[in-house]
């Protein structure tokens, strides 16, 4: 499923004779400052940093500084590299890409805003033929120098939000309302959310929204939140789920976050002597490789990240050729496996 949307409005890069005007100096001062800043006074490169800044300019870095020069390079911005969550992704998007000899250049955020708006900032100094970046939900000096910069920008992985260009991704609301439907179909009342959920994290805070709409509308009892903000790994759900079950020892199904975190809680459960599924039902979310392999094998959803590589560099190098801006919706699957009670 998907549509077309209006591209977001975007204007030209500015150049230094803009922000020279804004400040009231030559451009010859105004590239002092950014080349040589110990030349200029402090207080004037204080004046011309809000200058640039208001006004969403970006130095350009390619030889010659020609404000109309695009490099070869689509800039991929993604919020983590742990445990491959992306690999499939990038490894797509930039075969893709290399088919028509574009080349990625890739920067990792951490699920930090301001590392991201310093990554944004120095993949726009190169004047990118197009920007693909995890997420809609960023920094909002992020969304304005995107919006600003004249560049395609297709935004991955997500499509519920405020899209500045393309989009290609999927609705993690209602993935999270289907794994809550799975878990109450087969029986299970008592509910919780578990997991690595920071600050920025837009995805895992829709899946949990979605979750606690869809357990609501089923007059069940509000879903227990257990999360933490750090990264996700194993030791961390095990954790989690120790102390969820000696505060909530009604809980009879969690939906993690992550399959890494799941299989951090499938061992607290043994370590406790619960059985899975009878006595609590788990979900994942990524379907990684060895979901399949682990005892109980875990149920889990999986997206289709070779697909959203495929559609982000086909919509890339759609609007690079002035193509309509587009938001594509990508199909899930929620896999069914020993985790959870069989209908």
């Amino acid at each position: 499923m998907g549509g077309d949307i209006e591209p977001g409005e975007a204007r030209a890069p500015l150049t230094l004779a803009s922000i020279a005007s804004r400040v009231g100096v030559s451009v010859n001062t105004v590239s002092r400052a950014l080349r040589a800043p110990n030349t200029v006074r402090a207080e004037l490169r204080r004046e011309i940093a809000k200058a640039m800044e208001e006004l969403n300019y970006v130095p350009n870095r390619l030889a010659g500084g020609l404000a109309g020069t695009r490099s070869d390079i689509v800039g991929v911005v993604v919020t983590s590299l742990y445990y491959s969550e992306f690999a499939a992704i990038i490894d797509t998007l930039q075969s893709s890409l290399l088919a028509s000899n574009l080349q990625v250049m890739l920067a990792n955020t951490r699920y930090d805003a301001d590392q991201e708006l310093k990554l944004v900032r120095s993949i726009l100094s190169w004047r990118p033929a197009a920007v693909a970046i995890i997420g809609v939900d960023h920094h909002p000096k992020v969304s304005e120098l995107l919006r600003a910069s004249g560049v395609p920008i297709i935004e991955m992985w997500d499509i519920g939000g405020d899209i500045i260009d393309s989009a290609v991704g999927l609705d993690h609301q209602a993935v999270g309302a289907a794994q809550a439907s799975h878990l109450i179909e087969r029986g299970y009342k008592s509910l919780a959310f578990l997991g690595s959920v920071r600050e920025n994290d837009a995805r895992a805070q829709k899946r949990a929204k979605g979750m606690q709409q869809r357990v609501l509308a089923a007059g069940l009892q509000a879903v227990t939140m257990a999360t933490k903000q750090e990264s996700g790994h194993p030791d961390l759900g095990e954790s989690l789920a120790l102390d969820l079950l000696k505060r909530h020892p009604d809980i009879d199904g969690i939906v993690c976050n992550s399959d890494v975190i799941a299989f951090g809680v499938l061992r607290a459960l043994a370590k406790i002597g619960k059985r899975v599924p009878e006595d609590i039902g788990v979900i994942g979310f990524g379907d990684s490789e060895a979901s399949s392999c682990i005892t109980p094998s875990l149920t889990t959803v999986r997206p289709d990240r070779e697909n959203i590589g495929r559609l982000t560099a086909e919509t890339a190098l759609a609007r690079i050729n002035d193509g309509a801006s587009r938001t594509v919706r990508v199909e899930w699957q929620l896999i069914e496996r020993n985790s959870t009670r069989s209908v």
